[in-house]
């Protein structure tokens, strides 16, 4: 690599490589395969090589064209099926396992092989990757990042360049989408922007454009697996042997947690005793694919709501009844060993049955396909049933702090990024409900690692959980804090000795006498004359985790989340071209912090996963490079791809395994929802020609291919 001409070119101040990485070469976190820049093999194209300082973008890439590379082209892997056949897996085959498989399979009255492919996804969030970074005083690098993990950034930041972590403050003030595109993804572009800073002496930024973003950055993990089941006349499910591998790319990036996580869900709501589930995550050329909304979830549920449809049609059994037939209950126990509890699985698809009114969809569908010769509608039946915790253990924990200004006011700081899901606003609502403030006299600042440290991501849908517990507990020491001094004030005021104290529109009383209270502003000042604290920390970490890999048993899950969802399509057999015409979904979310912000998540999940489902396909070339690499060759859903009808119920629930004030999270389960309107549209092609098999995504070419 010769990086002379370009270091020579007016406007360029330097050119980094991997020679002048002060620390470690290594941004590797889970693994430690990942270098900033490769020394000895570039593993995909697109891969940064080195970085060129310069005046302005114009002058870096000008002398970017300069840079000489000599290279010999190595044979690239791009395909699960030739990683397999090269047993190119980052860690050896995991394995989770329950009852006697073999003997059941065997014992089963029928049993069906199949083969299930499930495409990558780009993010598409709105903002760019993008890093500043600026040295302020005492040697502190200061990044401004768009990154869903302060403490990742800081950790490898500080690795790369040689120093201690609390040289390098990182702070993220919103997120212009993430989606998880930015959880591991956006540490190799901040630690770029501050090796810059640090070797320079001056600011640096580091923004990718669209084009540049969509062509190196990973996706969402493509899926292939391979499985058979065993089942009985009625359709009970006997046995499910299954074999997961997912295409990684070229370094490990998240793909061990995410192929487990796929693994943990290809179960999705049903009991069945006797479960072998095997998983491999495979090292390819391409980019290093990384999280994405669901983590892995949607693959393994896809798979198994697959061979529920070979079996309904198998044995000319109803979907519904199929899967209700099917649905876990209180006391079963999954394939690695959590016990489930608090199930509405079954619950779920009879509301939702009812809210489509199904029989009749039914029979209108029919009546439609059996009047129209170029035209066919069909129906999909998605149940849900998504477990909530990061499952490492150690990452379910988190911090605040609360600072009362003595005006009454508040500062709220967490480890949690807000990116449009809305975190912030939980969490002042929640600080709200403990304190009895008014909305507006509540900030919820940025993340910012020098004030809460060690953040977990704000990930795996924990982000209200976790964090907005950690507000909970130290709003609550503060209330305790002042609570002693509205007590001497009331018994000084009004000569109330009460114990039972209400804090509620912007005043604290006694639980007796609520018409003689006391101001929160005049209750902060008092306390702060007292020298009473004015500020407190929280710390919370979710309770009883634990999960053995080796064995394959443990307890991953806080609880987990149920819905389901009916949709109807109608496509043309002539242009393959499809429209939804109706979907119905019931999501199970407890007792909602916020109705509005939930109904938003779960709309806006759903049509993520249609997109994902029906046009969202990822090409590349014979090199690796990603052909869809813009919005031009990129479809993404858009308004006019909503169904006519959308009807969305959020169905409130008494939970004792819930979270924060009896809440449950909403940012991936509703994202399965959309794989109704893929099994919909198989169903349509289905009643032409029963036999066809529609892949994946469900393009008009897709449709086309599978009725010819």
């Amino acid at each position: 690599l010769a990086l002379s001409a370009a270091h020579a070119s007016p406007g360029v101040h330097a050119v980094y490589g991997a020679q002048d990485v002060p620390g470690q070469n290594m941004i590797g976190h889970v693994l430690k395969d990942e270098p900033l820049f490769p020394d000895s093999e570039i593993m995909f194209y697109g891969q940064p090589l080195a970085m060129i300082l310069a005046e302005d973008e114009s002058i870096a890439e000008a002398a970017a064209k300069l840079v000489i590379l000599e290279a010999e082209e190595l044979p690239p892997v791009f395909s699960i099926e030739e990683a397999e056949r090269l047993k190119q897996w980052y860690i050896p085959e995991r394995k989770i396992a329950r009852g006697d498989v073999d003997d059941a399979l065997n014992k089963a009255r029928y049993t069906i092989h199949g083969q299930s492919y499930t495409g990558g996804q780009e993010h598409f969030y709105m903002e760019s990757q993008r890093t500043r970074a600026i040295l302020t005083d005492h040697d502190l690098i200061h990044l401004l990042c768009a990154t869903q993990s302060t403490m990742e950034v800081q950790e490898i930041a500080a690795r790369v360049l040689g120093i201690p972590a609390h040289r390098i403050a990182v702070e993220v003030p919103r997120l212009g989408g993430a989606f998880g595109g930015k959880e591991r993804s956006a540490t190799i572009w901040a630690v770029m922007a501050a090796l810059g800073a640090f070797l320079s002496g001056r600011p640096v930024q580091v923004m990718l454009t669209r084009d540049e973003d969509m062509r190196v950055t990973g996706k969402r993990h493509p899926f292939l697996s391979n499985w058979k089941i065993g089942f009985d006349e009625d359709g009970k499910i006997k046995a499910w042997d299954i074999e997961l591998m997912c295409n990684g790319g070229a370094y490990v990036d998240l793909s061990v947690a995410i192929l487990e996580r796929a693994m943990f869900h290809a179960d999705n709501c049903y009991h069945i005793p006797n479960v072998r589930i095997k998983g491999r995550a495979c090292r390819t050329n391409l980019p290093p694919n990384t999280a994405f909304r669901g983590f892995g979830g949607p693959q393994g549920i896809f798979t198994i709501e697959s061979a529920l449809g070979q079996i309904a049609k198998k044995l000319n059994k109803d979907p519904l009844e199929l899967r209700k037939l099917n649905c876990y209950q209180n006391g079963d126990i999954t394939p690695y060993g959590q016990k489930i509890s608090e199930t509405s699985a079954l619950k779920m698809l009879e509301q939702v049955a009812e809210a489509a009114d199904y029989q009749k969809l039914i029979h209108e569908v029919h009546d439609f396909n059996s009047k129209h010769e170029h035209h066919k509608q069909g129906l999909g039946i998605m149940p849900v049933k998504f477990g909530i915790s990061f499952t490492t253990a150690l990452m379910n924990q988190g911090s605040a702090l609360i600072w009362v200004y003595i005006d009454g006011s508040l500062s709220v700081s967490t480890g949690g990024v807000e990116m449009g899901q809305e975190l912030n606003s939980k969490v002042a609502l929640i600080v709200q409900r403990v304190l009895g403030l008014s909305y507006d006299k509540i900030r919820v600042e940025s993340s910012h690692t020098q004030r809460t440290g060690n953040a977990s991501p704000t990930a795996a849908s924990t982000g209200s959980d976790i964090n907005g517990n950690a507000a909970r507990i130290a709003a609550e020491k503060i209330r305790k804090s002042l609570s002693e001094i509205a007590r001497i004030m009331l018994q000084e005021r009004y000569e109330i000795d009460s114990e039972e104290l209400i804090f509620a529109d912007d005043k604290v009383f006694a639980q007796a006498e609520p018409d003689k209270s006391i101001a929160f502003p005049e209750l902060v000042r008092r306390a702060h004359q007292e020298r009473t604290p004015l500020g407190a920390y929280g710390y919370y970490a979710t309770p009883d985790l634990y999960f053995d890999r080796d064995l394959g048993q443990g307890n991953p899950f806080h609880y987990f989340v149920y819905g389901a969802a009916i949709a109807r399509v109608q496509l043309g057999l002539l242009s393959g071209e499809h429209e939804i015409l109706s979907t119905h979904i019931v999501h199970e979310n407890a007792q909602s912090l916020h109705p509005d912000i939930d109904m938003g998540q779960v709309v806006g999940a759903f049509i993520q996963s249609v997109g994902w489902c029906t046009m969202e396909e990822l090409v590349i070339d014979t090199k690796g490079r990603y052909l869809s690499a813009n919005p031009s060759t990129y479809k993404i859903p858009g308004v006019r791809d909503l169904p006519r009808d959308l009807r969305v119920t959020l169905q409130p629930s008494k939970s004792a395994q819930a979270s924060i004030l009896g809440s449950k999270a909403v940012g991936e389960p509703p994202f399965m929802y959309g794989m109704a309107v893929f099994f919909a549209l198989q169903n349509a092609i289905q009643s032409v020609k029963p036999e066809a098999e529609l892949s994946f995504p469900a393009t008009p070419e897709a449709i086309i291919r599978a009725l010819n």
